[in-house]
C-alpha cells in the first residue's frame, strides 16, 4: 500500500467513526486534545494523527489501529 493509499485510508476511516459516534470535529478535537482545525486537516487528508492520538482515537471508537489501517 502506498503513502497515498495510507493516508486516504486513514482519512476515511476517521470520517467514518466520527459520523458513526455521531459527533462534530470539534467534540473529537475535544477528545484528544486538539484544534478543530486539526481533525480537519485530517479529514481532508493533509495530515495524519500522530501515533499516539490515532491509538486514543481507535479505542475512543471501539476499533483497532488494524481498522484504522484497512486490514480488517
Amino acid at each position: 500500500m502506498s503513502d497515498y493509499e495510507v493516508r486516504q485510508t486513514i482519512r476515511n476511516r476517521l470520517i467514518e467513526c466520527r459520523i458513526e459516534a455521531n459527533l462534530t470535529q470539534k467534540e473529537v478535537g475535544d477528545i484528544v486534545g486538539k484544534k478543530p482545525t486539526t481533525v480537519a486537516s485530517w479529514e481532508q487528508g493533509m495530515s495524519l494523527p500522530d501515533i499516539e492520538t490515532l491509538y486514543r482515537l481507535t479505542k475512543f471508537y471501539g476499533k483497532t489501529l488494524k481498522f484504522m489501517f484497512g486490514e480488517e
